[in-house]
């Protein structure tokens, strides 16, 4: 996996903190997540069994590098598992 950058970090940190990301679907395989942002919702999706990221943003599309919104994710999953 490439490295993020730290811009990218914290916009996905903000997103989290900001309350952006919703929890649509979880099944056996896969979770499905919208993260609302100022211009459109994205959707990401991490597959369980893989242990992969995916996201519809052009910035993931473009370098399959996770984006903020893959990010901000993560951190609402690990502090869901937390609680």
């Amino acid at each position: 996996m490439k490295r993020t950058s730290w811009r990218t970090r914290r916009k996905g940190y903000w997103l989290f903190k900001q309350g952006k990301v919703k929890k649509e679907i979880e099944t056996d395989k896969r979770i499905h997540f919208t993260v609302d942002t100022d211009s459109k919702n994205h959707s990401v999706i991490y597959d369980k069994i893989k242990g992969d990221w995916s996201c519809d943003c052009s910035y993931y599309s473009l370098k399959f590098k996770d984006c903020s919104h893959i990010i901000a994710c993560r951190l609402f999953l690990e502090r869901s598992e937390e609680e």
